[in-house]
């Protein structure tokens, strides 16, 4: 379901990281000043408020509820259907559940049971900004793979969503390059990641834009240039070996086309390729996607990928 009323009226919704309402006070627990920027800009807006008039509690963990209403409230979710029947298991009564059928009703991956004192992990609340992101507009999508060391630690589900708010600037990893997805996520990184999301957004304007294609088909764009493509041979038979080219992807509006194959004296067969870029009048769930191609070598050669020059 997508919103096309743009943050400037969401920005009016108070999201808040406690049922409570918005204090004008200043936080007393919030030294750091990027942090206190942070949280300041988003409780001048009504976005965040604190467990008291005087605390914050920055480095307290979110629990799920909590974030589950952060994200609802944040791109102005509505629970269209107020009288129907819960889709969650969830008590009508508890303060959190207006929220949970919001975000079901929009799309978010919000699972059947919510535990109310369960702590949100970092993999949990990057799927659901992620979502709720996108239920705001399309936005442009720099094609950059993200080398992450924990990598193997992130669910299938999860790693779109990682590697696209990596590349909008809207999260970051540690200073060991790791993301930590199971670890719980404080109520400082949610307001931070919430503060990027928001600004973001505003700055592609409400329905979000497409990505310009460059003009040169040669040409891989920025941040594609990291790009390479893995390269696997089978044997097809005694004279021919088969060279598949495998490169992921932002979204599958992109493809891979293997230009020529030069045959050096050394024994290597050099496969030229050109990243296709996608239709720029055309739309794409921001997904990573496995784009391939393929060719024929002679058996006895070493095939190695190369971008074609311009």
């Amino acid at each position: 379901m997508k919103h096309k009323k743009g943050l400037a009226a969401t920005l009016a919704l108070c999201v808040s990281l406690t049922a409570g309402g918005a204090s004008v006070l200043a936080f007393s627990d919030v030294k750091d000043e990027g942090q206190k920027t942070v949280v300041d800009t988003l409780k001048s807006k009504g976005i965040v408020n604190g467990v008291t008039a005087d605390l914050f509690r920055p480095d307290a963990a979110l629990s799920e509820p909590q974030g589950v209403q952060m994200i609802v409230k944040a791109f102005g979710l509505k629970n269209e259907y107020a009288a129907a029947a819960a889709q969650n298991k969830i008590s009508p009564d508890t303060w959190y559940a207006d929220a949970v059928q919001a975000a079901t009703q929009n799309g978010l991956s919000i699972p059947v049971e919510l535990n109310p004192q369960g702590e949100m992990t970092r993999e949990q609340f990057v799927i659901l900004l992620h979502e709720g992101i996108n239920t705001t507009g399309n936005y442009p999508v720099t094609l950059k793979y993200n080398f992450i060391n924990d990598e193997n630690k992130i669910g299938k589900d999860a790693m779109s969503a990682v590697q696209n708010l990596l590349n909008m600037n809207i999260i970051e990893l540690d200073k060991d390059g790791n993301f930590r997805p199971d670890q719980s996520l404080t109520r400082m990184e949610a307001a931070s990641m919430i503060f990027n999301a928001i600004e973001f957004v505003e700055s592609h304007g409400e329905d979000g834009s497409s990505e310009p294609a460059p003009t040169d088909p040669a040409d891989p764009g920025e941040g594609q240039q990291g790009i390479v493509p893995s390269v696997t041979t089978t044997k097809v038979d005694d004279k021919t070996n088969k060279v598949k080219l495998t490169a992921e992807m932002p979204h599958p509006g992109y493809g891979l086309k293997i230009d020529d194959v030069k045959l050096e004296k050394d024994g290597r067969a050099i496969v030229h390729y050109t990243i296709v870029q996608p239709d720029p009048d055309m739309m794409y769930p921001m997904v990573i996607t496995n784009v391939t191609a393929e060719t024929d070598i002679p058996t006895g050669y070493t095939a190695e990928a190369q971008p074609s020059s311009k």
